[in-house]
């Protein structure tokens, strides 16, 4: 293999496993498939095209982490989400009991009367849990759990786009399957995410031949109330902010890019934004949706490079100023 091979070997393996029609089982408008490209780019340009560990703190869809463990760039993921529901469902995709889950999918009857079951039940066991997740997330307005989303063609069903219209079955069950095979290389909490950095900061100080990269995509600023069960007031922004200040293993954040982000990392060396703008069908026609979300990244490497035995940096990826 030559040099320039080697420094396109992230990019180029995020890229196939970006290829899947589903990512993630789970729908979150937009995703975060720009975003593994601009981390799989950054680290071919460093020379590290492997790391140890993706820890995401907020996971939501796990669409970097997953993507990042089948393209073989990280050897495990870390995978946190406050929402019990989400994390419940992420512990079962990521175990032995993946197939209950599957099963569940294809049995399913995807009817306005099992919306209203799904919403009002209160699960106890994790499967249980993990189904009301993927139901409620696929059958939902733009995925939401928040219990002011409604169904997906409406109360009285007369939309183009009917509360099954994103429930495919097999596919989703193929998913799943697919990553279940994964539970090796995964482990999942439901802890706040001040908890899980403490955790793995001091995990990772006494192991310092630990590369990990965090990723960090927390609940919005504006309308999060709207789109999340548990979403963060100020005070939890700031923290966040003072948590990041204070890690020194590589890291990249992103953010609705709005004027409360864009001045509390006013002063980051590697602020700038990147474009996530999809594709989205609405009453029968497809639409460019513009999405801008803001990112902060701190790609300073503490380990030596194994090959080369020097201390390495990440050259931050350029993107848009948005001073």
């Amino acid at each position: 293999m030559t040099a320039n091979d080697e420094t396109k070997t992230a990019l180029k393996a995020a890229t196939k496993a970006l290829a899947r029609k589903y990512l993630s089982p789970l729908r979150y408008p937009g995703g975060k498939r720009k975003l593994v490209t601009h981390v799989a780019a950054a680290l071919d340009r460093n020379g590290t095209p492997k790391i140890d560990r993706i820890i995401e703190p907020f996971t939501g869809g796990a669409a970097m982490s997953i993507a990042l463990l089948e393209s073989g760039i990280a050897r495990e993921a870390i995978l946190n989400d406050l929402d019990p529901l989400v994390s419940a469902f992420w512990k079962v995709v990521f175990s032995d009991r993946h197939f209950e889950l599957a099963d569940r999918i294809l049995d399913a009857k995807v009817t306005l009367d099992e919306w209203e079951k799904q919403r009002a039940a209160n699960p106890a066991s994790i499967v249980d849990k993990a189904f009301k997740c993927i139901f409620l997330n696929r059958t939902s307005f733009s995925g939401s759990l928040n219990p002011s989303a409604g169904p997906l063609g409406g109360k009285a069903q007369t939309s183009a786009n009917p509360i099954d219209c994103r429930w495919n079955a097999d596919e989703l069950a193929e998913r799943i399957w697919g990553l279940g095979r994964l539970s090796g290389r995964a482990r999942v909490y439901n802890k706040d995410f001040r908890s899980l950095v403490g955790t793995y900061r001091s995990a990772h100080s006494r192991n310092p031949d630990m590369l990990a990269l965090w990723y960090f995509d927390p609940p919005f600023f504006h309308k999060a109330d709207k789109l999340y069960r548990y979403w963060f007031e100020d005070d939890d922004h700031r923290a966040l902010h003072s948590c990041l200040e204070r890690l020194d293993e590589p890291w990249i954040l992103s953010y609705d890019s709005c004027p409360e982000a864009r001045q509390m990392y006013r002063d980051h060396a590697g602020r700038g934004a990147v474009d996530m703008r999809y594709t989205a069908a609405k009453a029968m026609t497809v639409q460019k949706i513009d999405c801008t979300e803001m990112i902060v990244e701190n790609f300073i490497l503490r380990k030596a490079h194994a090959a080369l035995d020097v201390q390495i940096t990440i050259p931050t990826v350029k993107a848009v100023d948005i001073r």
